[in-house]
């Protein structure tokens, strides 16, 4: 075997093996990732509200409920009007009541909801994200 057909049949092979990369992870199944937990450690009275990075957490009189912050137009991070009680997207300007509920704008969904339970100790809230 020639340096030339070695260095020709490795090249064949690395291609091949870039080719069917895409292929093997349309057919390896999808891995599931576990909620992470988001531990907010004083409860909040009710119609306060807490601004987090990824959610706002709101203590209504039927409990707390936890809004994501993304568009989901775009996936923009939305701003939280205090006085008007919204959600505006800096982007496009799709705007959402305080519950998450779409209003107006590009954007067409609900945003997302997480799951929030009281914590261990009964002090604060866990939020599933």
């Amino acid at each position: 075997m020639t340096r030339r057909s070695w260095i020709k049949k490795m090249l064949m092979a690395i291609a091949a093996v870039l080719c069917a990369w895409p292929v093997i992870g349309f057919i390896m199944p999808v891995r599931y990732r576990p909620p992470r937990k988001v531990l907010i450690r004083e409860k909040l009275p009710k119609g306060s509200f807490l601004i987090e990075p990824e959610f706002v957490l709101f203590a209504s009189e039927t409990g707390p409920v936890a809004v994501s912050r993304t568009c989901t137009h775009l996936g923009c991070t939305v701003s939280f009007d205090e006085t008007r009680k919204q959600f505006i997207c800096p982007c496009h300007q799709s705007m959402f009541h305080w519950n998450g509920k779409y209003i107006s704008g590009p954007a067409q969904k609900d945003l997302p909801r997480f799951e929030v339970k009281t914590s261990e100790d009964g002090k604060g809230y866990v939020v599933l994200i």
